[in-house]
């Protein structure tokens, strides 16, 4: 039986800034297919610059990125980013047609007809098409960010931090919302987070990062299926996950 291969692979990657040491060095990192990854660690050890090399959008100097096995160059709409940052909308279009620039652009993958109102429902913007993205919350913009992202069709979503500036029922609402699309459109999410409940209720394998740009193995998200947020295991995890992520954040400040 020939092994799966990951749906995103970073092999060896290393990235530096001029002037200062590695971000990191020799960064390995293998995404399964159809799965959440979720990275979490401290600011400022290189989880957004992963990010952006493994979109494509940043260089590396050496290591590759690998798409089903394949290697990888350049940014490519089947890999989608998004931001936390909520001016990721153009202020002049309507949220309909923020929605459908993929495809107008011609930069969706697949048959490239994915309905943008269709999509806007998925994401429960059903009524906003018509409104612009000044006349939205930050929840909602955050949505037609997602919206606009599976308008390409891509099968691997990279996810920056997008649910932090939100409020913490926003963020449960939209907790929801990606659950529901990851299960119906069986995509690959890689997730970089700070919150540790964030990633208990999200995740299938938890990944830490140190301030030296390490990894941790991979780990099995230890409560599978009963993320019940108010129940006991989830209350005893979130603890032991929470000392774990704060040595990280003391080793940076020491």
């Amino acid at each position: 039986m020939m092994p799966v291969k990951p749906a995103l692979e970073l092999r060896k990657l290393t990235r530096r800034w001029p002037g200062r040491e590695s971000v990191f060095s020799g960064l390995s990192l293998s995404v399964s297919r159809g799965k959440i990854t979720c990275l979490l660690g401290p600011s400022g050890c290189g989880k957004s610059t992963l990010l952006r090399c493994a979109a494509s959008l940043d260089t590396v100097e050496s290591g590759q990125i690998f798409i089903d096995g394949e290697p990888v160059t350049e940014p490519s709409p089947g890999r989608q980013l998004i931001l936390q940052d909520d001016r990721q909308l153009l202020p002049w279009l309507s949220v309909k047609d923020n929605v459908s620039f993929p495809v107008r652009m011609g930069s969706a993958c697949g048959t490239g007809i994915a309905d943008s109102e269709e999509l806007l429902s998925l994401v429960g913007l059903a009524d906003a098409g018509s409104l612009f993205p000044a006349q939205l919350s930050g929840g909602m913009k955050q949505r037609a960010v997602l919206a606009r992202a599976l308008a390409a069709e891509p099968g691997i979503l990279l996810l920056d931090e997008p649910f932090a500036a939100l409020d913490s029922e926003i963020r449960k609402r939209l907790h929801v919302v990606l659950k529901d699309i990851h299960r119906e459109k069986n995509l690959t999410i890689l997730l970089v987070t700070h919150d540790v409940a964030e990633a208990l209720i999200l995740a299938d394998t938890i990944i830490y990062m140190d301030s030296q740009g390490l990894l941790s193995p991979p780990e099995e998200n230890p409560l599978r299926n009963k993320r019940d947020a108010e129940s006991n295991d989830f209350f005893r995890e979130t603890v032991r996950m929470r000392r774990r992520y704060e040595s990280l954040v003391d080793a940076v400040n020491v």
